[in-house]
């Protein structure tokens, strides 16, 4: 039953999730259909909760197996009716098509060994699937934030900003997005069932692991791209978080779309490329509604990505400014659209903007010791991330003018800004004890994981085709 209740609860965001994804790609696609479906599933759940907060704020709607039925019923139906008339009116023809990596036979003994490590990571993931479904969930946020908020969404029916335990509501500050899929699917269902809310991030984990491997099939063969998912899904941490009851997963998936979206844009031209940005777009304006790091942390990283993007793009006269203004008028609609009413929510709230703290004031700068060394360990010597990190700081020094030279440029930039920005957080605030109590800094990793992977897998598999 609990796979049925979960394919209940994600059906129709998943759905919603499509069609606008589909109506975004208009008459020139450039998603592969396992993709759309996954990245529907993806942002369209995301779209709907924050949909869905908006009209219980409002007073629209409770927190009802009726009420989450009654915003999902009518996203599907207007964005369904929507698809259909631009579809009859030749609006949504597609002249254009994913462009994958040319096929090329692969050998037999990369097939026996692709289809070996296939089956060991599904029988991994079923493994820690089970467990996270049969095992009462004992980790500290899963307890204290997104199950605790789930059922407290479950018994209200509404949007109850104090948890039990809380004076000041740090918790509270967090996006509810994780919180209202708990409550929903537990709705749906009749009973809070902790199996059940928690199974939920198996699909963001599997969601995640498909939308890499088919960014990189997109610039190399099917094997490479099963090697990429291969190799996120073996990351001990990064597969200990998509099979337990973590909300960096989850971030992480959209971190990815937004991010990988912006680095296809700039390998594309005309329609395709502004698809793309507008892709992007929704996947960083949503990006907003998943934990307060990306709002804090990545976006004005993404902003400043997108605006060295566009630089680039008009001044090698590679864009037009009817493309540029295009692309920003896509990106700030979104962003307005999402976190404009989310941040007048907080501020009327005295919600906290940072970790579960002020910014303003929980935080004490100055050197921080210990830290230095803590980072080098986690990052070179623990078992966390296996040989991820030797590999790709050895393939981007080895690469660089090739990095430098493409469209790989904006990725790596990416990784390199965000990590140094997490490091110097770490270094010179008291946010330290998330470095050195091996918290924080695992997690900010992960966020950045399915990336990482992206470039490594492309870059060793320049060096290997160039060989």
């Amino acid at each position: 039953m609990t796979f049925l209740w979960l394919l209940a609860g994600i059906a129709l965001p998943t759905l919603t999730g499509w069609l606008l994804l589909r109506l975004i790609e208009g008459r020139h696609p450039v998603l592969f259909h396992v993709e759309r479906i996954a990245l529907g599933f993806v942002l369209g759940l995301t779209f709907t909760m924050f949909v869905t907060f908006l009209a219980q704020i409002i007073g629209l709607i409770h927190f009802t197996r009726l009420g989450f039925l009654a915003i999902q019923i009518a996203l599907t139906a207007l964005l369904a009716i929507t698809f259909f008339l631009r579809h009859r009116l030749s609006l949504l023809n597609p002249n254009s098509h994913p462009t994958p990596y040319p096929l090329r036979p692969t050998p037999l003994w990369a097939k026996i060994l692709l289809a070996i490590a296939s089956v060991w990571i599904i029988a991994k993931i079923a493994g820690g699937g089970y467990l996270l479904i049969s095992t009462p969930p004992y980790y500290d946020d899963t307890l204290k934030n997104w199950n605790m908020r789930g059922k407290i969404f479950f018994l209200t029916h509404k949007l109850d900003l104090p948890l039990p335990s809380e004076a000041a509501n740090p918790l509270s500050s967090y996006p509810p997005t994780v919180s209202m899929t708990k409550a929903e699917l537990a709705l749906f269902a009749g009973e809070w069932d902790e199996g059940l809310v928690n199974s939920i991030h198996i699909v963001w984990f599997l969601a995640a692991l498909i939308l890499l491997f088919k960014a990189i099939r997109r610039h190399s063969r099917s094997a490479w791209g099963l090697a990429g998912a291969y190799l996120l899904a073996s990351l001990p941490l990064y597969f200990m978080h998509g099979v337990n009851a973590y909300a960096d997963v989850f971030l992480s998936a959209h971190l990815f779309a937004a991010v990988s979206f912006l680095f296809h844009a700039s390998e594309e031209a005309g329609p395709r490329r502004t698809t793309f940005l507008r892709l992007s777009a929704l996947a960083t304006g949503l990006l907003i509604f998943t934990k307060n790091e990306a709002l804090i942390l990545y976006l004005p990283l993404l902003l400043a990505l997108l605006a060295l993007a566009l630089f680039l793009g008009i001044s090698g006269g590679r864009m037009t400014k009817r493309e540029i203004l295009n692309s920003l008028v896509w990106y700030g609609g979104c962003l307005l659209a999402i976190a404009l009413p989310w941040l007048l929510f907080k501020w009327a709230h005295g919600l906290s903007f940072g970790n579960a703290k002020s910014i303003s004031t929980d935080y004490a700068f100055g050197w921080q010791p210990n830290v230095l060394q803590t980072i080098w360990i986690n990052t070179f010597f623990e078992g966390n991330w296996l040989l991820l990190f030797p590999l790709f700081f050895f393939l981007v020094a080895v690469r660089w003018r090739r990095i430098v030279e493409s469209s790989l440029f904006f990725p790596v930039l990416f990784v390199f800004a965000a990590l140094l920005l997490q490091f110097l957080l770490f270094l010179f605030t008291s946010l330290s004890v998330e470095a050195t109590m091996q918290t924080g800094l695992g997690r900010g990793i992960i966020h950045l994981a399915p990336l990482i992977v992206l470039v490594t897998v492309l870059l060793l598999h320049d060096v290997l085709r160039r060989e």
